[in-house]
Order: structure tokens, then sequence, then C-alpha cells
């Protein structure tokens, strides 16, 4: 698994539903924020977005040019940025591994 799988997949998926009322702890509504920040960083060199409405359980992946998918689990997030992407994700690529790194040190 790599590390950025490994961090999208924690022991409770990032797609279980989380909302106040459902009484979700502050613990999980921040792993759930952090893990749509991951996904951010490392869609948009492709040219996609990453919109998490905090409640139910789906994530939007969307393009520049307005085409968007709603999607539930890591890998239909994988699916969704090939489909939208005009090339192929790659999240191992070691240019936007070192990118990531970089981003991180600031």
């Amino acid at each position: 698994m790599c590390a950025i799988c490994y961090e999208l997949a924690p022991e409770d998926h990032w797609s279980d539903a989380v909302s106040a009322d459902a009484g979700a702890s502050g613990a999980t509504v921040r792993a759930r924020a952090r893990r749509a920040r991951i996904l951010t960083a490392v869609l948009a060199p492709y040219g996609l977005t990453v919109s998490d409405p905090g409640s139910g359980r789906h994530l939007t992946i969307a393009d520049r040019k307005g085409a968007a998918e709603v999607v539930a689990g890591l890998p239909a997030v994988w699916e969704a940025a090939n489909r939208l992407s005009p090339r192929p994700v790659d999240v191992l690529d070691p240019r936007l591994l070192d990118a990531l790194d970089d981003a991180e040190r600031r």
C-alpha cells in the first residue's frame, strides 16, 4: 500500500456519514477534512477539484469544464479521476510526489 492510500484508508472509512446530529466526534470530522485536503492536493495537478459536503457518504470530483461525478469510496475516486482528467492519474508519479513533499514542507 502506498503512503497516499494509507493516509486515505483509515480504520473508519472516509466515506462514512459525518454530521453533528449523528454524534460525530471532532476527530472524525477533522480526519475526513484532512483526507479531502490530501485528495485535493493529489488531484489538482490533473485539473480536478474535490468537494466534500461534510455529510453523507460521498465526495464530488469535478473538472474545469464543469463535468462532475459523485463518488463514494477511494476506488471510485480514482476511477472518476481517470474518467475526468485529460491524462491518466498516477498517484505514484515521482514529480507529483516531489511536489506534494515540497508543499508539505512549506
